[in-house]
């Protein structure tokens, strides 16, 4: 008689044993298949990091090149901006002196104007001195900005009233306000002296001043103000100088390109009046590197067709 197994029941034990082959091959199936599927998942993992690496190489090589070609134009941009500079100073400094003995000899003529010569002729020798002077101006202003490029100003600093600048260059520029029917008003705050250049921060008034006035339209505001602001974590308390006008303002994206040499960043034929103040765009940048020589900063705010204000911060002496 067959034996059985002593838990398998009835069952022979040639069936559990054949039972139990087939569940082993079946196991020895599901891992060979594991098994080749996981050396194609690795054959394939393998094939994309090769992909990968590739594409990382190439793409490193194209960052190499692309860094190598910005570096050039860097350099030929640098090389160029030298150029450009150096052709102003060259040119103004060429020009300086014809201009000067042009502007002489018609300043002579315009004084015997009056009586010796016909009032059509004393009309077109009064356009031939405004031009001659706005050359003079604008040689001026080209060599300004060649000396603050090549760090050739010398500042004479001294203990200065910077409301008392403010109050004289209002009273120098009012009449070319008044001329263009603006309001030129003054608020003044007595504050301790600033350590700078007088001359030279005139002229950051003036500067200031002016570009208000060339952009703003007739009938219009301009508010010229003294005050200080606290100090904070960075600064210690600053003599602040402003500029505000309700003029067309200046869009967003384009408030930092105003003191760019040579920047005329509205449409100036919208707004362009012959007896605006004349300018090669030189102004603003003038101003900010002369207030950047005395350790300031000056910032820009605006809205386009609203306000635009011109802040100044100085160092108290």
């Amino acid at each position: 008689m067959v034996g059985t197994a002593a838990d398998g029941g009835d069952r022979p034990l040639s069936e559990v044993a054949a039972a139990l082959d087939r569940l082993v091959a079946g196991r020895m199936r599901e891992l060979e298949e594991k098994t080749h599927a996981l050396q194609k998942a690795n054959l394939e993992l393998q094939r994309l990091n090769q992909n990968l690496d590739h594409i990382v190489r190439q793409r490193t090589r194209a960052l190499a090149e692309s860094e190598a070609q910005l570096r050039r134009k860097n350099l030929e941009l640098d090389r160029l901006n030298q150029l450009k500079s150096q052709f102003i100073a060259i040119a103004a400094h060429e020009l300086s002196t014809p201009m000067t003995s042009i502007v002489g000899y018609v300043e002579l003529f315009h004084e015997r104007a009056a009586r010796d010569l016909a009032p059509e002729l004393v009309r077109q020798l009064a356009s031939l001195r405004r031009n001659a002077h706005r050359m003079k101006r604008l040689i001026e202003d080209m060599l300004d900005v060649s000396r603050l490029e090549s760090g050739a100003v010398a500042l004479r600093r001294a203990p200065t009233a910077l409301g008392e600048i403010a109050l004289q260059a209002a009273d120098e520029l009012r009449p070319l306000a008044d001329d263009k029917r603006l309001v030129l008003s003054t608020e003044i705050v007595d504050i301790p002296a600033i350590d700078a250049d007088a001359d030279k921060i005139h002229q950051v008034v003036a500067n200031l001043v002016v570009n208000s006035i060339k952009y703003t339209r007739p009938d219009g505001e301009i508010r010229l103000s003294v005050d200080s602001v606290p100090g904070d974590g960075r600064h210690p308390p600053r003599a602040r100088l402003r500029v505000w006008d309700n003029g067309i303002g200046i869009p967003a994206a384009l408030r930092q390109r105003i003191f760019e040499p040579f920047s005329d960043v509205v449409n100036g034929a919208a707004h362009h009046t012959s007896r605006g103040p004349d300018s090669a765009g030189l102004g603003l940048r003038i101003a900010r590197g002369i207030v950047e020589l005395h350790g300031g900063e000056i910032h820009v705010a605006s809205e386009e067709g609203k306000f635009t204000e011109l802040s100044v911060l100085l160092p108290f002496a």
